[in-house]
């Protein structure tokens, strides 16, 4: 193993699992290594367009350059461009936000999203980042995630918001009851005035590799409409897959089904 490229990807992985920038001397620390070995990986990972400074900051983030890369793995396993068109059309039923999920250790991020048409609207990223536990769409993934990952997360439970999931014993009960229902939904757990409801996706080989979700504002997304928006969802998905597995390639007209 080469012991720089080992280091300058434990570094990225640091910072990738940091809630916030990090100062030099803490990115030293957690990796092992001197201020100056710390230093010079950085300044290669700045050149790289892999790591950056924080705005009035001399503390360091990452890019998205990681997750560009991660995005054209996604588009060579054809589930984004398989999904778009059905994104599309589920988004033409609803006022809010949908969006496609995936994994990434603790953290779901946002594969592919159609914003809302809605004047007002929760804020949607592609390459967007949160808690598995803190969001519906990351509660589904989390759901059927390996058992390391669950402890990874219940080892970490951080209270942003009064309706945040700090009890590991709450988060596994809650765990199982997405299993159970076939679908989560998030009330303002990362951001207190949304709300979201997601519903698992699965391979060929019925292993959950994403999640589909509805979100917007709390006061939109009521007991009914998120009643009503599991069925849109569970409809959508079944859609999704019987295309994947067929290695589908239509336009947006063939997810009308």
């Amino acid at each position: 193993m080469i012991k720089s490229v080992e280091k300058a990807f434990r570094v990225l992985e640091s910072l990738s699992l940091a809630e916030g920038p990090m100062r030099l001397s803490d990115i030293a620390r957690a990796n092992g290594m001197t201020r100056s070995n710390a230093f010079h990986l950085l300044q290669t990972l700045q050149e790289l367009d892999y790591v950056r400074q924080a705005e009035d900051s001399s503390a360091y983030e990452v890019t998205f350059r990681a997750f560009e890369i991660g995005a054209r793995i996604l588009k060579r396993t054809g589930l984004v461009s398989v999904a778009h068109p059905f994104l599309v059309h589920l988004s033409e039923q609803v006022p809010e936000n949908v969006m496609l999920n995936v994994r990434d250790g603790i953290w779901n991020v946002v594969a592919d999203r159609i914003e809302s048409r809605s004047v007002v609207r929760t804020l949607a990223f592609l390459g967007a980042r949160a808690p598995l536990q803190a969001v519906s769409s990351g509660k589904v993934l989390l759901a059927h995630a390996p058992e390391s990952i669950v402890q990874a997360v219940a080892a970490n439970l951080t209270a942003f918001t009064e309706r945040s999931i700090t009890d590991p014993a709450v988060l596994r009960a809650q765990m199982e009851t997405v299993r159970t229902q076939g679908y989560a939904i998030a009330i303002g757990e990362v951001n207190a005035d949304a709300k979201g409801v997601a519903c698992p996706l699965r391979d060929r080989h019925g292993e959950v590799v994403a999640a589909v979700s509805i979100a917007g504002p709390m006061d939109r997304l009521t007991e009914d409409t998120a009643s009503a928006y599991v069925v849109l969802l569970q409809d959508t998905i079944a859609r999704i897959e019987a295309a994947w597995a067929n290695g589908w390639r239509g336009a947006v007209e063939g997810a009308r089904g």
